[in-house]
C-alpha cells in the first residue's frame, strides 16, 4: 500500500495527531496557504459533525498537518487490518457522502480521492476537506497520486453512477488488495477488471456477484440505476443493494498483491487475454493513425488513377453542355475536393493548376473523417448562405464563391470569383496558424482565362487554363466551436 503515515506528535506543549502529507522539501502554491482553512466531517452513527485541522509542520524532515488527537487510521487498510469490517465501512462512507453538501465533495474528477478518506478507532469516518487534499496532490509523487486518485477513475461510465461504481470498488480493494481499475492493462482493455469469481478469495457468492456485476454495467444499466441525481444521492442504490450482503473474510497483516493471481490458473488465463487485448489496443491507439492515413492514401492514389482511366475511355458527365456550365463545373469539382469532376471535360494534355492542392485537400479530409469522423473541409458557399456560422475546431473553408463566368470570343472565357483557403498564398502573409477561438482563412479575387473548344468526339473540352491574377484581399478569423459545445447545443 501507498498510505500517508500517521503518528502522535507534542506541538506548543500540547499533543497533536500528525498526518504526513509530504517531504519538507516539496514547494506548496502560496494559494493553498492563504484564507481560512475549510472543515472537515466526522460521521458516525447517521451523525455528521464538523471537524477542523490546526495547521501545518514539519518534523524529521516531513511536511505535516496537524490536528487534536484522534486515533484514525488510512482507509485503504479495508484491504488488511480492517478487511473484516471492510463492507461496515464502506457503507458508512456511503451514508456519510449522501448527507454531504456538494460543494464540500467537490467530485471534479468524477470520485473522491483515497486520501480524504480516514477510520476512526471508534467506529467514525474523518472526510478530510479539499484544501487538505489539494495538499496532498501537490506534495505526492506521480506513482502516490495515481494510487490514491487515478487508480479509482472509471472513464466511460454515466456520471451520476460514479460514486457507486468507486465505492464497488472499494469492496473489490478490500477482497484482493488493489483496485480493480489499478494495472494499466486492465484500463487500456476498456477498463475489465479481473473477475472477483476468479480470484479465490473466498468471498460470499452473492456478494461477489454483486461487486463483479456493479463494475461492468452497460451505460444503459448505469443510467436505469442512476439516472440523473447527484453522484452522492444516487448512492441510496448501493447502500440498498448490499444493506443484506455478507461480508466473511478475515483480517490481514498485508494486503494480497496482483503479481498473486498469475498462480491462479483461471485468473492467469484471464489476464494472458488481457495483454493481448490491451497490446492491441495500444498499437491502435498510438500507431493506428499512420496504418489508416497509409491505407487512405493508397486508396485514394488508386481511386484517382482508375478514375481517370475511366474518363479517358467514356464521355465526361460534361458532354453536351455549353461553355459557360462546363468552367462552373470546374469550380464544383474543386470546391467539392473532387479531381474526377474537374477534369472531367479537360482535354488530354491540359493541366489543372489546382490538381496537387485538391489532391492534398482530399487526402487530408479523408484521412481527418477516417480516423475522427469529421468533415474538415467547408464549401464557402454554403457557409455564406448559412449566415456565416461557427464552425467546428479542426475544420476549414476552402473553395471559390460568388463566381462569374464572362466571354471574351467564341473560345476565350475569363472566370472571377472569391477564393477561401486556409493557407496564406502571398510571402508576406506568413501567419497562417489556427487565431484563438477562430480559424484563420484567407481570401483573394482571382481571374482565371478558359480556352474552350470543341473536340474530335463532338462535345466542347478545355484545352488550357491560365491565371490572370490572384490579388490577396483580407484574412478572416472564422469562429470555432468544440464538439463537447455542438453536443449540448444539440441537445
Amino acid at each position: 500500500m501507498i498510505t500517508n503515515e500517521t503518528f502522535e506528535y507534542t506541538i506548543d506543549g500540547r499533543l497533536m495527531r500528525l498526518i504526513v502529507i509530504g517531504d519538507q522539501s516539496m514547494e506548496l502554491p502560496t494559494y493553498l496557504l492563504q484564507g481560512e482553512k475549510a472543515h472537515g466531517y466526522l460521521y458516525k452513527d447517521g451523525t455528521l459533525s464538523r471537524w477542523y485541522w490546526k495547521g501545518l509542520t514539519v518534523v524529521d524532515g516531513k511536511r505535516c498537518i496537524y490536528f487534536d488527537p484522534l486515533e484514525i487510521f488510512a482507509f485503504e487498510q479495508i484491504a488488511s487490518t480492517k478487511r473484516n469490517h471492510a463492507l461496515s465501512l464502506v457503507r458508512d462512507l456511503a451514508s456519510a457522502l449522501m448527507g454531504l453538501p456538494s460543494s464540500f465533495l467537490d467530485l471534479s474528477s468524477g470520485i473522491l480521492p483515497l486520501w480524504r478518506v480516514w477510520g476512526v478507532e471508534d467506529g467514525s469516518l474523518l472526510i478530510l476537506p479539499q484544501d487538505v487534499a489539494d495538499l496532498f496532490a501537490s506534495c505526492s509523487d506521480e506513482q502516490k497520486r495515481f494510487y490514491h486518485l487515478g487508480a479509482w477513475v472509471h472513464h466511460g461510465i454515466h456520471a451520476p453512477f460514479a460514486l457507486i461504481d468507486q465505492l464497488t470498488a472499494f469492496l473489490y480493494f478490500a477482497a484482493v488488495g488493489f483496485a480493480p481499475f489499478y494495472d494499466k492493462d486492465t484500463r487500456e482493455d476498456a477498463f475489465k477488471a479481473v473477475p472477483l469469481a476468479l480470484c479465490s478469495v473466498n468471498l460470499n457468492k452473492a456478494t461477489t456477484s454483486f461487486i463483479d456485476k456493479t463494475l461492468s454495467l452497460s451505460l444503459t444499466k448505469m443510467r436505469d440505476v442512476s439516472g440523473n441525481l447527484e453522484s452522492q444521492k444516487a448512492l441510496a442504490f448501493f447502500l440498498a443493494q448490499t444493506e443484506k450482503l455478507i461480508w466473511d473474510l478475515p483480517m490481514l497483516k498485508e494486503p494480497r498483491k496482483r503479481e498473486d493471481l498469475s498462480a491462479i490458473p483461471a485468473c492467469a488465463s484471464f489476464l494472458e487475454g488481457q495483454k493481448k487485448r490491451a497490446g492491441r489496443n495500444r498499437f491502435w491507439r498510438k500507431k493506428g493513425w499512420i496504418v489508416i492515413t497509409v491505407a487512405v492514401s493508397v486508396i485514394a492514389v488508386a481511386w484517382f488513377t482508375t478514375s481517370r482511366i475511366q474518363t479517358s475511355l467514356a464521355p465526361p458527365y460534361t458532354a453536351g453542355m455549353p461553355p459557360i456550365t462546363i468552367i462552373e463545373e470546374f469550380y464544383a469539382g474543386q470546391n467539392a475536393l473532387d479531381l474526377q469532376k474537374m477534369e472531367a471535360s479537360l482535354a488530354k494534355k491540359t493541366k489543372n493548376p489546382a490538381s496537387m492542392e485538391v489532391t492534398n485537400l482530399f487526402v487530408t479530409r479523408q484521412t481527418r473523417q477516417a480516423y475522427e469522423g469529421i468533415n474538415t473541409q467547408i464549401d464557402p458557399n454554403r457557409w455564406i448562405s448559412e449566415g456565416k456560422p461557427a464552425i467546428l475546431e479542426g475544420t476549414f473553408l476552402y473553395g471559390v464563391a460568388d463566381l462569374q463566368v464572362k466571354p471574351v470570343d467564341e473560345r476565350t472565357f475569363i472566370a472571377e470569383g472569391t477564393l477561401y483557403t486556409p493557407y496564406s498564398y502571398s510571402n508576406e502573409e506568413e501567419v497562417t496558424e489556427q487565431a484563438e477561438k477562430g480559424m484563420r482563412i484567407f481570401t483573394y479575387q482571382i481571374e482565371q482565362q478558359f480556352t474552350v473548344e470543341r473536340g474530335k468526339r463532338g462535345w466542347y473540352e478545355i484545352t488550357d487554363i491560365s491565371s490572370v491574377s490572384v490579388q490577396p484581399l483580407q484574412s478572416i478569423v472564422v469562429p470555432t466551436y468544440s464538439r463537447l459545445e455542438g453536443s449540448a447545443q444539440s441537445q
